[in-house]
């Protein structure tokens, strides 16, 4: 008789196997739901990262519906979110942690650890929790957007279509990691732009008006530990 391949709810799992190499793998959030492809980050600081986000070149929009950001987008090989369905149900199995790389376009990066990091269920409109902050990128994201539900254009919040992406909105941002690429880093607000929406952590930058080049959002169990067998 076959035996069937065991099934990994994360990356952090996949780890615990014995995998090590960071690339694309399955993993299956929910034992009733389906599984899924995601980017699994085995070398950033210990690795077992499972990433929920990917800004890397542009070639995917995050202008994208309620319906897309639930069910997630984009091509794990590249750029793409994980989907709020699946990082609620990964995050509500037990105590999560939060890492942000970022890098600007003269090639410095920087880094944002929460210690804490959830979502709520679609019926809370996936309400963030996060705290906890270090890294070396001030905090832009747990200060001002803790506690604030998931909006996208078309749901009938302002900033979210001031900002063509989805996010934890609130008057409107202080980081908005799903905003337009732009090219370069600095951008100007054009006549049709009726405010900032490049993928911006304003604590870094002092400006809205500076896109990052690229961006990764992965999760880890906060029990998470190296794996030291030989």
């Amino acid at each position: 008789m076959k035996q069937r391949k065991p099934c990994h709810s994360s990356c952090a799992s996949l780890y615990y196997s014995g995998i090590s190499s960071s690339g694309v793998y399955t993993i299956l959030p929910s034992s009733g739901g389906s599984a899924t492809h995601v980017f699994c980050d085995m070398d950033t600081h210990g690795g077992g990262w499972t990433v929920i986000q990917r800004r890397l070149d542009g070639s995917n929009s995050f202008n994208c519906t309620w319906k897309e950001y639930k069910e997630g987008f984009g091509d794990p090989n590249n750029e793409y979110w994980l989907g709020n369905e699946n990082i609620h149900t990964i995050t509500s199995k037990e105590n999560y942690t939060l890492r942000i790389e970022m890098e600007d376009w003269d090639g410095e990066r920087r880094n944002a650890n929460y210690r804490e990091f959830s979502i709520d269920d679609e019926a809370n409109h996936y309400q963030l929790h996060v705290a906890g902050f270090s890294g070396t990128a001030e905090d832009s994201f747990a200060w001002y957007h803790n506690k604030r539900g998931f909006s996208t254009p078309g749901t009938g919040n302002l900033c979210a279509d001031i900002s063509h992406g989805g996010w934890w909105y609130y008057q409107c941002f202080y980081s908005n990691l799903n905003g337009v690429y732009h090219p370069g880093g600095k951008y100007i607000k054009g006549r049709e732009m009726m405010g900032p929406d490049g993928i911006v952590w304003y604590s870094w930058k002092n400006s809205d008006y500076y896109s990052l080049k690229k961006v990764s959002m992965m999760i880890r169990p906060r029990s998470f530990h190296l794996n030291t067998s030989p």
